[in-house]
């Protein structure tokens, strides 16, 4: 539920700018349509409705466009480190940071789970509330349907509606009367109904009866209550929004605008339909809805209609027009596609947990994966290969125990934590948004594939990792804390009952054990590691140095930043100092500007460019708020 109040708040966020934003740019775009036939209008504005709900939601899924530039710098924000292959242990070298793009601005903000469980349930009531007005709009189709009859049509009519249909080369379309409804109207997408009150009927004469009829078979050429039903679900969730109103009051505009250019090139001329109009609105209650219904008098613009009949524009060719407007729709995709790099990322800070006990923790239930699950894999051979003399048997065991979520293979998992053999590369995880999983810490073993199975068990397994922070093997002590980090269905905040644990291996001898504390620390983004983690800033090592400032990037508590300048300015390693300079641009406090206008002439390129970025970003923070 926590996840699912995130993604709904990150969506109603960015759809609050970004609506209004596509917009703009689509009412702009459209003028340059303004010669073209209203059909292509249409068209634009269909897809601007489309882009109004695939926008925020791209964005609260955590999608964002990679612009690639020619300085690996202008990456705005850092992504969790993955290691690289290994290196002999006594050189001192450690895996580099592989940074990421694509990560979306994040915005944290304090709540309680029954705070967010309440903008889940009420966005979902509100949705469902217009899904129900839908219906209704449904019904009362349904029920015109009803009430119609060709039972009485004069002969005029049918005869209209005979040569309508001839004209616009349509077989299967009734022209039926009602004496409930109101407005000439179309219905159906299958075998389409053009509905005509009783007093359309009777008092219409004829060129006004030719030009209501010859509009409705315009509807049911081009598909047009199909068109609407279309908009009408896909505005659904974003119908809370003003300009959500406004987009649907333009497609309408200019579909029937595009009916009426078809009418006047095929049926009647324009002076007799602007006439036909005038006379079809002294017949009918003009304001009258019938669900999803069309009526030759959507979009309320009656009187803009008359005028552009009046006027008698010439259009462009319809090549011309058709390449203006792939291009025109071309600019307000890519334009959108450039508004989701700018989104923001909801992330809640949970005000009320408190450390977690580990017995309250493994109480808690794990919902299995079933379409993960080896089903032709006994569980007896599972332990049996757990525990096989062959070190790439034992690691595909481990991968197999992980996906198929087997939680009584924990404790034999945990007992191999300090297996440390070296490995063949396994792919166990693929796809989804757990990328770390991927790939390896300190080298492909069973050990670390025991981890990662670990890993995906989340709030079970999460007891006994931490009873490992305190084992005797050092391997076992890096590979606990690393699975903490990469602990899954469990928040940053229920994690922080191992921050102690994880705070008294930054002081460990092993480097490798610092490196993969920090890690963890990071993810678990609980800032009483703030201090700990700003004294590994002078660890011996230049990679746990550079992990523990890539955490403090994590963290963004001011308290780091002047220990984070001063690493910029003086640490030897230019990894450090880029990672520093980085750090400082997530934190976004102005108090960092000194130590970062300093580093925009450090001598090492990347250092300079990642330096000018975090200046762009704290003056672009503070121009905004």
């Amino acid at each position: 539920m926590i996840r699912a109040g995130e993604f709904v708040l990150s969506f109603l966020l960015n759809s609050l700018w970004q609506i209004p934003a596509i917009c703009m740019v689509t009412f702009a775009s459209a003028y340059l349509l303004k010669n073209c036939g209203a059909q292509y209008r249409h068209v634009l504005w269909i897809v601007a409705s489309a882009l109004c709900l695939i926008a925020p939601l791209v964005s609260a899924a955590g999608f964002r466009p990679a612009f690639p530039s020619g300085n690996e710098a202008s990456t705005p924000v850092a992504s969790r480190p993955v290691a690289a292959e290994p290196q002999a242990s006594n050189t001192g070298e450690m895996p580099a940071l592989n940074r990421s793009a694509n990560k979306n601005r994040q915005i944290e903000f304090n709540a309680t789970p029954k705070l967010i469980q309440l903008a889940v349930v009420g966005y979902a009531l509100f949705i469902l509330l217009c899904s129900v007005r839908l219906a209704r709009q449904w019904i009362t189709n349904e029920r015109l349907k009803a009430s119609v009859t060709d039972v009485g049509l004069p002969i005029r009519v049918e005869t209209t509606a005979m040569y309508c249909r001839r004209l616009f080369q349509l077989k299967h379309v009734n022209v039926v009367r009602s004496n409930t409804a109101r407005v000439p109207c179309t219905l159906g997408v299958r075998r389409p109904l053009i509905v005509l009150p009783d007093s359309f009927c009777d008092n219409a004469n004829d060129e006004t009866l030719l030009s209501v009829i010859a509009h409705e078979m315009t509807h049911v050429q081009r598909r047009d209550f199909l068109t609407k039903l279309i908009c009408e679900c896909i505005s659904l969730p974003i119908s809370f929004h003003p300009f959500n109103a406004f987009i649907k009051r333009q497609i309408e505009r200019e579909r029937e605008l595009a009916c009426d250019e078809l009418v006047t090139r095929r049926a009647v001329v324009r002076e007799t339909y602007a006439r036909s109009l005038l006379t079809a609105a002294d017949l009918a209650m003009v304001g009258a809805r019938y669900g999803t219904a069309l009526s030759i008098f959507d979009g309320m613009t009656l009187e803009k209609r008359i005028k552009q009949l009046v006027e008698n524009r010439v259009p462009l060719s319809r090549r011309t027009a058709r390449r203006i407007t792939i291009s025109v729709i071309s600019v307000v995709c890519l334009s959108t596609l450039a508004m989701s790099a700018f989104a923001f990322e909801l992330r809640a800070k949970l005000n009320t947990l408190s450390p977690i006990i580990p017995a309250v923790v493994s109480e808690q239930p794990l919902r299995l994966d079933p379409s993960a699950v080896d089903t032709g894999r006994g569980e007896q051979q599972l332990r049996k290969e757990l525990e096989a003399p062959n070190p790439q048997e034992r690691a595909r065991a481990a991968c197999a125990a992980g996906r198929k979520r087997d939680l009584e293979a924990i404790p034999t998992l945990i007992g191999m934590l300090s297996d440390d053999t070296k490995t063949e590369s396994l792919r166990c995880w693929e796809g989804g948004r757990w990328t770390p999983a991927l790939d390896t810490f300190k080298h492909a073993s069973p050990g670390e594939e025991a981890a990662l199975a670990l890993a995906s068990m989340g709030r079970a397994a999460f007891p006994s990792l931490v009873n490992q922070l305190d084992n005797s093997n050092a391997t076992a002590r890096r590979n606990a804390a690393w699975a903490i980090g990469e602990l899954t269905n469990m928040l940053p905040a229920e994690r922080t009952g191992a921050t102690t644990g994880l705070v008294a291996l930054l002081n460990d001898a092993d480097a490798w054990v610092r490196m993969a504390s920090a890690r963890a620390l990071g993810e678990l983004r609980d800032q009483r590691a703030t201090e700990s983690l700003i004294g590994t800033l002078l660890d011996s090592n230049w990679q746990v140095r550079q992990m523990a400032a890539w955490a403090l990037s994590e963290l963004k508590d001011d308290r780091a930043v002047n220990a984070l300048g001063s690493a910029l300015l003086s640490d030897s390693r230019p990894e450090v100092r880029r990672v520093a300079a980085e750090a400082l641009g997530e934190i976004r406090s102005a108090e960092a500007l000194p130590f970062l206008r300093q580093a925009a002439n450090d001598s090492e390129a990347s250092v300079s460019a990642k330096a000018h970025w975090a200046i762009a970003e704290i003056e672009g923070t503070d121009g905004l708020f």
